[in-house]
C-alpha cells in the first residue's frame, strides 16, 4: 500500500480537537495474564485524559475491560472459603453449603461484577485529579434507532457540559436481542469500537482514538516481518489489508476496528487507530505525533 505524505497534514487536525472520544480496548485495560485490571497502565490512561480535560478540551472514555475484570474477580470468589473477616457473631453455617462452580460462570455475570468493579475505579482515579465521571451503559438497541441514540447523546452531552468524564460501556451484563433497528446505523453495532465510532458521529467528536495492543493498521498479519505500519489509511486501501485474529481479551479485532474507523472519518472525525499500552500514547498523537495509523475518508 502507498501512503501520500500529503495526508499526514491531517494529523493536525488532531491537536486542534476539542471533543476528544478515546475508546480503550480490553488488552489495554486488563493484563495480559487475564488476572485482572492492568492497575498501572489504567491509572497512566486516566492521568493523560484528565490532562486533556485541564487543556480545555472534552473528553469521552468509551472502555471495554468489564467482563475480563468480572471474571477474575469471581474466580477469585470461588477459591474463598466460608470464614468471613466480619468482626461481629458468626452464623452457624449451613449443612451442605453448595461450592461455587466457575464452569456455569457466564460472561453476563462477569459483566455485571467487574462493570460496578472497573467504574469504582475509574471513579477514584479521576477523583484524584479533581475530576468526576459519570457512568453511560449503552445496549445496541438504543443506538440502533434515532430516537434513543439521541436521548443517549443528550445525556452525554450535558454530563460533557457540566466537566463530568461520561464512561460508556455496552451492557455487556444483559444477553443481546438481535434488532435491526431503524436503518440509520449502516454498520453492525456489536462491539465497542462500533459504539465509539457511531456516538464520535452524532456527539461532533472532532477526534476518536481507538486504543488496542497493536500498534496500528498493518499491510498483512502484524506478527509477520513482512508486513509494514500503515501511518495513513483511505477506504480504498483498507480494501487491500488482510486482518488477523481478535485479541483474546475483547471481541473486537482488526477488521472491526477499521470498518468502524471509516464510518467515523466518513462524518469528518479524525481517528487514529494505536497502541494503547505504551507511554503517554494519547498525548502523542494529541501532540501531532505520527503514532498509529490515522483513518480518513
Amino acid at each position: 500500500l502507498q501512503t501520500d505524505p500529503r495526508r499526514m497534514a491531517s494529523r493536525l487536525a488532531v491537536t486542534q480537537a476539542k471533543r476528544v472520544m478515546v475508546k480503550l480496548g480490553s488488552a489495554v485495560v486488563t493484563r495480559s495474564s487475564g488476572s485482572g485490571i492492568a492497575l498501572g497502565r489504567t491509572a497512566c490512561i486516566i492521568e493523560q485524559i484528565c490532562h486533556l480535560q485541564a487543556s480545555g478540551r472534552e473528553v469521552v472514555l468509551v472502555s471495554s475491560g468489564a467482563v475480563a475484570a468480572g471474571r477474575q474477580i469471581l474466580h477469585s470468589q470461588s477459591r474463598m472459603g466460608t470464614d468471613l473477616p466480619i468482626p461481629s457473631r458468626p452464623l452457624p453455617p449451613l449443612s451442605d453449603l453448595p461450592q461455587p462452580d466457575e464452569t456455569l460462570i457466564t460472561s453476563q455475570e462477569c459483566a455485571s461484577v467487574g462493570q460496578s468493579s472497573l467504574m469504582a475505579l475509574y471513579d477514584a482515579m479521576f477523583k484524584l485529579y479533581g475530576i468526576q465521571c459519570g457512568q453511560v451503559l449503552i445496549s445496541t438497541s438504543s443506538l440502533l434507532d434515532k430516537g434513543p441514540r439521541e436521548n443517549t447523546c443528550s445525556t452525554i452531552v450535558g454530563l460533557l457540559s457540566k466537566g463530568i468524564v461520561p464512561v460508556i460501556n455496552e451492557n455487556d451484563a444483559l444477553v443481546p436481542i438481535h434488532h435491526e433497528g431503524d436503518g440509520s446505523i449502516p454498520i453492525p453495532v456489536n462491539d465497542n469500537d462500533a459504539v465509539a465510532s457511531v456516538l464520535a458521529r452524532d456527539l461532533s467528536c472532532e477526534a476518536l482514538l481507538l486504543l488496542s495492543n497493536v500498534d496500528g493498521v498493518y499491510t498483512g498479519d502484524p506478527k509477520l516481518s513482512s508486513s509494514d505500519l500503515i501511518s495513513t489509511l483511505s477506504a480504498s486501501e483498507s480494501k487491500e489489508v488482510q486482518f488477523s485474529e481478535n485479541s483474546s481479551a475483547g471481541r473486537g479485532g482488526m477488521s472491526s476496528k477499521v470498518r468502524s474507523a471509516m464510518y467515523a472519518a466518513e462524518a469528518g472525525v479524525s481517528v487514529v487507530i494505536a497502541n494503547g499500552l505504551g507511554y503517554r500514547p494519547i498525548l502523542d498523537i494529541i501532540d501531532g505525533k505520527e503514532v498509529g495509523t490515522f483513518v480518513h475518508k
